[in-house]
């Protein structure tokens, strides 16, 4: 059974399709995470280690899964029962696409609250009240944005408007349009704020911090942290990746696309972290992990002036326009599985799609406020939202695809979902696929649910 003809279309040509996968890719969490993990885990050393990771687990698994996206040409559901159906397996291999779904739907509803977070920061940049703030004073700023639910609903709300109207208008006229515009924005703004921040910002301690190699720095979670910003990085067993995959024409050069997608998404991260860092540092403060860098330790960093206020008004409108990219590639596979399912269309299904997932982005929400003390087995909502897509639905989706396509489908079904193109790298593809992706993705998933941690304890004992 060859490839067949997508019933959608297709994507203009292959250079807007690199816009949208690189702005699939590129999303808030990577902003500036790797250079921070380069930081703190040695270096050049980590980037090493992790650019390895990217070639044996990140771009096998991408490439497969927008190969899987152009063979089936479906709702991710339907699609893999289809597929299984081919192979001649069982039809429960469908629960690859329902685990690709719950994850997107997942990880949107709490990725939509913090954009509109950076929404709201980029507009209080612009009156510059951010200028000569003090600890106690952005501290106290974030926590009245995220613990006040109206405000955070009226931002939250405001990005999901965003994002259904860009899938509403379609994959090409709103997805692909959005992408071409946003993303090449992005990267320019993001160059900018480099050049500028390496001349007005501590541009020696950002380099040394980011670059310098220090062995005794890496250890053996500084290797498990590496395979895991490799899978994550590139959006991957969520969906997405093959969503966007299904409307690539059968001749698409998707080994050659991963590898750029892989490129641009590393070179992003390392210009904005250098960014960021030279303007923390020269302002004698330190980075840390997670949100509170974007939100509490960077806007105290920035000088005063105009300057100081269009680095920061440009930082947030990079990170909303990577943020909507990525969601618009997130809403995608859940609003078309609506649309092949209940035959609605495209308007109806992602507006449909978008309200549920505002819905449930608003337990995120009022996770730092109302029942911020509601916990379960000491997680509140947000937290076992997080817990529950990185640690186990994301990976376990990835690796049940490489299972699927290594150990299910038969060989020449495999060679027909490679394509025509380079038949000299399917063979080293397939032994990627096999060994060290499958690998990689069951010590990814022991590491991120925390056994590592325990194996790592008995091992000193």
């Amino acid at each position: 059974m060859n490839i067949r003809e997508s019933s959608y279309g297709y994507w203009s040509s292959t250079h807007t399709f690199l816009w949208v996968a690189c702005g699939a890719a590129i999303g808030i969490g990577n902003l500036v995470r790797l250079p921070y993990l380069m930081g703190e885990h040695g270096g050049l050393i980590f980037l090493g280690v992790y650019l390895l990771a990217l070639l044996v687990v990140g771009m096998p698994l991408l490439a497969a899964e927008w190969m899987l996206g152009r063979w089936m040409r479906d709702d991710l559901v339907n699609g893999f029962r289809r597929l299984a159906e081919t192979a001649r397996s069982r039809r429960a291999w469908a629960l690859i696409g329902w685990l690709a779904l719950i994850g997107a739907v997942l990880i949107l509803s709490y990725y939509s609250v913090i954009a509109g977070w950076s929404m709201a920061y980029g507009i209080r940049a612009t009156a510059g009240i951010f200028s000569g703030m003090s600890a106690e004073a952005a501290n106290t700023l974030f926590l009245n944005l995220a613990q006040d639910p109206e405000r955070s609903l009226s931002w939250h709300t405001l990005f999901m408007v965003l994002t259904c109207v860009v899938v509403a208008h379609g994959f090409r006229e709103g997805i692909e349009s959005a992408a071409m515009r946003a993303v090449p924005t992005a990267c320019l703004l993001i160059i900018l704020l480099c050049g500028y921040a390496l001349q007005a910002g501590d541009a020696e301690a950002a380099l040394r911090f980011v670059l310098t190699p220090d062995l005794g720095k890496f250890t053996w979670r500084s290797l498990f942290e590496a395979l895991q910003q490799a899978f994550f990085t590139l959006g991957l067993g969520m969906g997405a990746m093959m969503a966007l995959g299904s409307y690539l024409p059968a001749q698409a050069p998707v080994k050659r696309m991963a590898l750029v997608v892989l490129l641009v998404d590393t070179l992003f991260a390392l210009v904005a972290g250098i960014a960021v860092f030279a303007m923390i540092f020269s302002a004698g403060l330190q980075p840390v992990p997670g949100l509170a860098l974007l939100f509490q330790v960077l806007p105290r960093s920035v000088p005063e002036g105009i300057a100081g206020t269009l680095f920061l008004v440009s930082l947030y409108t990079v990170m909303v326009l990577v943020t909507l990219t990525s969601a618009t590639a997130l809403l995608e596979p859940v609003a078309r599985y609506v649309m092949d399912r209940l035959r609605w269309t495209r308007v109806f299904a992602a507006t449909f799609t978008a309200t549920m997932i505002w819905y449930l982005g608003l337990g995120t929400l009022l996770s730092f406020s109302v029942i911020q003390h509601a916990t379960l087995f000491g997680r509140n909502f947000f937290e076992w939202v997080q817990w529950l897509t990185a640690s186990w639905l994301a990976p376990a989706a990835g690796l049940l695809i490489c299972v699927f396509v290594v150990s299910i489908m038969p060989r020449d079904l495999v060679r027909i979902l490679w394509g025509e193109r380079d038949p000299w790298l399917f063979k080293p593809w397939f032994v990627l696929l096999r060994y060290p992706a499958r690998l990689g993705l069951i010590a990814i998933l022991l590491y991120s649910a925390g056994l590592m941690d325990g194996l790592a304890s008995l091992w000193n004992l």
